[in-house]
């Protein structure tokens, strides 16, 4: 069974993005014409968490805990809920596809959630649970893409159903690190998608775009069309591996290596790289003496490897999926690897897209602050709670899972119906 997400009231609403390297709470309130107004947020260093899954449930419990209380103390609020974004469990997506006879009558509600209930069905989950049901559109006897078949008259209605999913542990982790901070979870969230919420304009999300979320330890993929997410998936890929390669090829320790990465490196070689050098303290060293001068041409080259090979992974997932063309021309990346120098031009000539940074937007009051790439997820959370995203995105009441394929379905819905 499936039922339509409860929006919530007109009120309070809290974000908690949950990534590797940092922690971030955004509590906003939401007026009668749905549009939030921010009111606190909180942000620190995260802790117990690794490639977006919680590996110390005390460490993650007390971040979450301290972040939280930040925010609530800028905010003069108290929150007992929070959507929260699930990077890590390797969310991916599959569709699936239902018909179901009506008999010539006008089509109610109990039809749309029979199909619904009936495409689900279709998806095996074993040890996994859905994320989210978008359904993409249906079919009314012959008519394509209906968007809404309530009233239509048919013999026949099919629905295309969207499901993204992540593995049923990490899920139960997060939920379990949040009751140990007295909070329940309002939705679970994929990164790229609470980010596309903030970071693509309208017309970008319609037309076919690409949000690349870069965090610490993970990837998040979504593509978007017709205003909303048609393929979502994740990569085991971030930032910190661009430090630690940083690190092992300059042999210098990990603080020193994310330095060097935020102040002299790009992602784009230049002819003038090998013509200066940076210093970089040796590992096992406490003083200046034991720092040694390398050419930035070393670092940069190690930046250019590892982020071109994220964003090949990146095109490739979106190729085998069928989508090269459903995903558009337009390339956003974002989320705190979004700020390495380079990045939007590297991934736009690697992926062959126009491509920029994507700035989170569209909260009343929001803090310059939290306009960089870095909190796009939380501040997509807070809209994907206020908007549209909510009412379109079914939850289950039974959890089931799988080991599908999914890439030739995603494909072969595209090519029939696009």
């Amino acid at each position: 069974m499936v039922k339509q997400m409860i929006r919530p009231p007109s009120g309070l609403v809290a974000a908690l993005d949950i990534g590797s390297s940092k922690m971030a709470c955004v509590i906003a309130r939401i007026g009668g014409d749905r549009k939030p107004r921010l009111l606190g947020f909180g942000h620190r260093l995260s802790a117990g968490v690794r490639k977006g899954a919680i590996v110390d449930m005390e460490a993650a419990a007390a971040a979450i805990s301290a972040v939280v209380q930040e925010a609530e103390t800028m905010a003069d609020e108290r929150i007992s809920s929070v959507f929260v974004t699930m990077a890590g469990g390797d969310v991916r997506s599959d569709i699936r596809s239902a018909e179901i006879t009506i008999g010539g009558r006008a089509i109610v509600d109990q039809d749309v959630q029979r199909s619904l209930t009936q495409a689900h069905a279709e998806i095996p989950l074993i040890r996994r649970r859905a994320l989210h049901m978008i359904p993409l559109g249906y079919s009314v006897d012959s008519t394509r893409a209906v968007e809404q078949p309530r009233g239509l008259f048919a013999n026949k209605m099919s629905v295309s159903l969207h499901v993204a999913s992540a593995e049923e542990g990490p899920i139960r982790s997060v939920e379990a690190a949040a009751a140990r901070a007295h909070l329940e979870v309002d939705a679970l969230v994929a990164p790229s998608y609470a980010a596309g919420l903030s970071v693509l304009t309208p017309d970008e999300a319609e037309l076919g775009s690409t949000v690349v979320d870069i965090g610490g330890g993970t990837a998040s993929i979504s593509v978007f069309q017709a205003g909303m997410p048609i393929f979502i998936d994740s990569l085991s890929i971030g930032g910190h591996n661009v430090t630690q390669d940083i690190a092992l090829v300059l042999k210098t320790p990990l603080a020193d290596a994310e330095r060097l990465k935020a102040i002299d490196g790009n992602c784009i070689p230049t002819a003038d790289d090998e013509h200066r050098l940076i210093s970089a303290p040796l590992i096992g060293e406490d003083n200046p003496v034991g720092a040694h001068s390398a050419s930035r041409a070393d670092l940069v080259r190690v930046i250019n490897l590892r982020m071109e090979e994220m964003f090949e992974m990146v095109q490739q997932r979106i190729k085998d999926a069928g989508l090269a063309r459903a995903s558009g021309g337009s390339l956003v990346i974002t989320g705190g690897g979004a700020n390495l120098n380079g990045a939007a031009e590297l991934a736009g000539r690697v992926m062959g897209k126009r491509a920029r940074i994507g700035r989170p937007s569209g909260i009343m009051g929001l803090d310059e602050r939290l306009t960089d790439p870095q909190f796009a997820s939380a501040i997509g959370l807070i809209r994907y709670a206020a908007k549209d995203a909510a009412s379109t995105d079914i939850v289950l009441l039974s959890q089931v899972s799988s080991t599908y394929s999914v890439f030739g379905r995603l494909g072969a819905w595209f090519k029939e119906h696009f």
